[in-house]
């Protein structure tokens, strides 16, 4: 099937009618209605996908040198983030602004066979064909599958996605609700509340041993029906703080193992790469995010078979409004500067920049 690529002014929110379920507490005493912590009728905000506090934080997975219309281009694991304004029925609710703190806005389906900046296409589609690709909304007791972007549809570009990436995706769906449904069973329910539980990930070391066992499950799943997946994911923390250890297999040949540390907007990754031709790679990558845009600075050294260096490659990307401190391109977007220094000494340079407003909010009237 072929499915619309997603871009960063795509306006997405929950069908029908904004609406999911937020589990709440109005303020004392309750009404008969609404018995403390009860699930309450909410409201959300239609968000765009670039959404300024989710590219803060990098929950917000885009591209920083392709481009369809001007704009970045969604990728795998896209997460709009937190911050998304919700309004509860009643509107008075003492829990709200937890909602809020850690809302969700989630891309379940990726392209393994197209790629851009190294990482899968996300494809999410109201139309489908032949099925709807929901996004994944926080909700509770357990987040909704029934996020959309409105209009994506009407791109011109398309990337294939098979049935076994479509069931994959499915999949992962299935386990992220199977999760949260669980850990509130009698078994689970000891250890962090609220705002810790949110920041730490898990209630306790039970909760976060099945969640875990879910995405190794989920992600074995989609090695087995694309050949290109996170075998084992092992995530701690939140968007304001955490730490993610992966391990991948990629659909071209090799594994990856992928570390990243996080403390509000400054993210550092570090990954090492076994490629199917017998070389490695070892990859280190600061970034710096902030509503209107991101820098990043990232080495990569590459080992031919006998373990020698045989290149050695410095990448520095900024784009939105980043541009003006990192490179002080007012006239930029994008630009990004790569330095390659083979084996032998010789050194090549290519400077590569993308015209447009220096803040890509600002240029499609993105509210911020």
């Amino acid at each position: 099937m072929r499915v619309k690529v997603s871009l960063m002014g795509d306006v997405c929110l929950p069908r029908p009618a904004l609406m999911t379920v937020h589990q709440g507490t109005p303020p004392p005493p309750p009404p008969l209605l609404y018995p403390p912590k009860s699930p309450l009728p909410c409201m959300e905000s239609p968000t765009p996908m670039m959404w300024p506090p989710g590219l803060a934080l990098q929950q917000n997975k885009l591209t920083t040198t392709v481009f369809h219309k001007a704009q970045f281009v969604v990728l795998e694991g896209h997460d709009c983030g937190y911050a998304i304004p919700h309004v509860t029925i009643p509107p008075a609710n003492i829990s709200l602004p937890l909602i809020i703190a850690f809302s969700k806005r989630k891309v379940m389906f990726s392209s393994s066979k197209v790629k851009a900046n190294g990482a899968q296409i996300g494809c999410t589609e109201i139309g489908g064909p032949p099925i709807p690709l929901p996004m994944m909304c926080c909700a509770s007791p357990a987040s909704l599958p029934n996020g959309f972007p409105s209009f994506n549809g009407l791109h011109t570009v398309s990337v294939g996605l098979s049935s076994g990436e479509v069931a994959a995706g499915f999949l992962a769906i299935a386990c992220n609700i199977l999760g949260s449904l669980v850990c509130r069973l009698e078994g689970f329910r000891d250890g962090y509340q609220d705002l810790t539980k949110e920041l730490v990930g898990a209630a306790n070391w039970k909760e976060w041993a099945f969640k875990t066992a879910l995405g190794c499950l989920s992600g074995a799943a989609r090695v087995a029906l694309t050949a290109d997946g996170k075998v084992l994911r092992v995530e701690i923390g939140s968007g304001y703080a955490g730490l993610r250890i992966a391990s991948k297999e990629l659909s071209e040949g090799g594994s990856k193992v992928e570390r990243e540390y996080q403390v509000g907007p400054m993210q550092v990754g570090l990954a090492h790469t076994d490629n199917p031709n017998g070389t490695t790679s070892d990859q280190s990558t600061l970034s710096v995010g902030s509503p209107i845009g991101t820098g990043s600075s990232q080495l990569t050294n590459t080992y031919d078979s006998n373990g020698e260096l045989a290149e050695q490659k410095t990448q520095t990307t900024a784009t939105g409004g980043a541009v003006d401190y990192y490179a002080g391109d007012t006239a930029a977007i994008s630009d990004q500067h790569t330095t390659t220094l083979q084996a032998g000494g010789h050194a090549t340079s290519t400077t590569v920049g993308y015209a447009g407003s220096s803040s890509p909010a600002e240029s499609w009237g993105m509210p911020l």
